[in-house]
């Protein structure tokens, strides 16, 4: 009887954990915080001077399928980070530097207890009005989420997504800053 009622629970479990849709990556969970990286001071090359202009190569989620990252969450959660550590131009207009960003991959497991994601993505940051890149960089970064954060797969997938687009932001963020010292004011 003992085992019987075992049985039927774990059944139940894992019925529950296979049941669970894909939800896409939450852009808040992608921001970095300013304690995260450097914020940028006033005066400082890039100070308020950048802006989003494009975000590619993510994709939309299919909820019988696998967690993902859209365009859409990236640019709001890379837009909300530059903004949290002042690169961010207030005005759009008045940037004198454009991001693009393009996902290059996205390295999912198809299972595991604790997850790894690996993001792949390319940076380049060019003067509005045109002219040569003064950054061009290709960085990756992992994300983990551990199987005591979520029960269901889905979820520490999506998880291990915002975990790895987060590091990614940041090491694009403090390789900026390098970039920018190294190259003086913009």
């Amino acid at each position: 009887m003992f085992k019987t009622i075992i049985r039927a629970a774990a059944i139940c479990g894992a019925l529950i954990t296979l049941s669970a849709c894909a939800t896409g990556a939450v852009p808040t969970a992608m921001v970095v915080s300013p304690n995260d990286a450097i914020v940028v001071a006033p005066g400082a090359p890039g100070y308020h001077q950048l802006k989003v202009a494009s975000v590619g190569g993510g994709s939309e989620t299919n909820p019988l399928w696998m967690s993902d990252v859209s365009n859409d969450a990236f640019k709001t959660a890379l837009e909300a980070s530059l903004q949290g550590v002042a690169y961010l131009s207030d005005d759009p207009t008045k940037a004198n530097l454009q991001v693009t960003a393009a996902m290059v991959d996205l390295k999912r497991p198809m299972a595991g207890l604790d997850m790894s994601v690996t993001s792949t993505v390319r940076y380049t940051v060019a003067p509005v009005a045109g002219g040569a890149p003064v950054f061009d960089e290709t960085i990756a970064a992992t994300g983990t989420a551990r199987f005591g954060e979520a029960l269901a797969a889905v979820e520490r997938l999506r998880k291990a997504n915002e975990a790895s687009i987060k590091a990614n932001i940041t090491l694009f963020i403090q390789h900026l800053e390098a970039s920018l010292k190294s190259d003086g004011p913009h």
